[in-house]
């Protein structure tokens, strides 16, 4: 599997604040989290409305969002159904059987699509419980250890929607309906999953003249995870070469839990996405040295790469709100 992590960047920036270290396991001792600088101004009507936890300042020319992901492009198959990466959803499908006794069809197809439905909401519980969460954790462990976030994803799952109608085969005698929910968003597993990393969050952040700088002169930064075997996850963490840590994006969960543009892009196809007029200024590719965790899903630069992404963890909810951070799987 190849990964690659899509994001705004230039190589001018300094590494700073790292001081996190990566130990013989793959895991990190302590965490550090981003500076942060209080509020330059306050959002107006026409600057997008960042939601509580990451107060951002905005700058609307810059962060028109941008959508790289095509649904069903990245698509990981999990017991009881599949998580759809680019598409940010996880779908499960059910069926349940026709009851040929009854002599009025239509109840008997109406009761068989409310088993379904039932069978769908099962499948998909156990579809979420999948979802790799970071390198060392997907969401069933999350769930058996967080009483609370077991009653929240049983919400979200039964919330789920229907996105097209059940489907009834007459030779079978049966009726099918898919399910599905959101990775990403206040009513999706990041929201579900909210409560778990409260408190983690930066506060306020305002976007730097550099980081102005950056959106307005380059395109987009690849980490490039092809050779290296880097897995999706909701929440990745940057290394450096010494073992640093660059960015834990579980510190935005917050803001990657409310929906919009504020989530994760999963991509395949590289050469597609660069192609796009949003991308193809000026790209910079970096190779990721190695990845790390249990998992998979963490990513270690070489020395050179290293020096591009200090400033990654304070800029991270502006390449958000511009689409401008992928990652993507082949």
């Amino acid at each position: 599997m190849r990964l690659y992590i899509v994001c705004l960047m230039t190589l001018s920036f300094l590494l700073a604040g790292c001081g996190t270290t990566l130990s013989g396991s793959g895991s990190e001792s302590s965490s550090v989290r981003p500076e942060t600088v209080p509020m330059l101004a306050e959002t107006s009507d026409e600057q997008e409305q960042v939601p509580s936890g990451v107060e951002v300042e905005l700058f609307p020319e810059l962060l028109e969002p941008v959508h790289a992901a095509v649904p069903g492009e990245v698509v990981e198959t999990v017991p009881g159904g599949e998580i759809d990466w680019s598409g940010n959803s996880i779908r499960a499908t059910g069926t349940g059987v026709v009851d040929t006794g009854n002599p009025n069809l239509a109840q008997a197809r109406l009761m068989a699509e409310r088993a379904a439905v039932v069978v769908a909401q099962r499948n998909l519980l156990e579809a979420v419980q999948g979802v790799t969460v970071d390198s060392e954790t997907r969401v069933e462990n999350f769930m058996t250890d967080y009483d609370v976030i077991y009653t929240r994803v049983e919400g979200v799952v039964r919330n789920a929607r229907q996105p097209g109608p059940a489907v009834y085969d007459s030779v079978a005698g049966t009726v099918a309906v898919e399910l599905e929910m959101e990775i990403y968003g206040s009513r999706g597993l990041a929201g579900a999953l909210s409560t778990a990393f409260a408190g983690t969050d930066p506060g306020q952040v305002s976007m730097s003249d550099q980081t102005r700088d950056f959106l307005q002169q380059y395109s987009a930064l690849v980490l490039d995870g092809s050779q290296a075997g880097l897995q999706p996850s909701l929440y990745p963490k940057i290394y450096d070469a010494d073992g640093n840590l660059l960015l834990d994006t579980s510190l935005y969960a917050s803001y990657l839990g409310s929906g919009g543009s504020a989530a994760l892009q999963f991509v395949s196809d590289l050469d597609r996405v660069l192609s796009l007029p949003a991308f193809s200024g000026s790209p910079l590719v970096l190779s990721v040295r190695q990845v790390t965790g249990q998992l998979g899903t963490d990513i270690i630069l070489g020395r050179e790469e290293s020096d591009a992404m200090g400033w990654l963890g304070s800029a991270l909810p502006f390449l958000l709100s511009a689409g401008k951070f992928l990652l993507g799987v082949i």
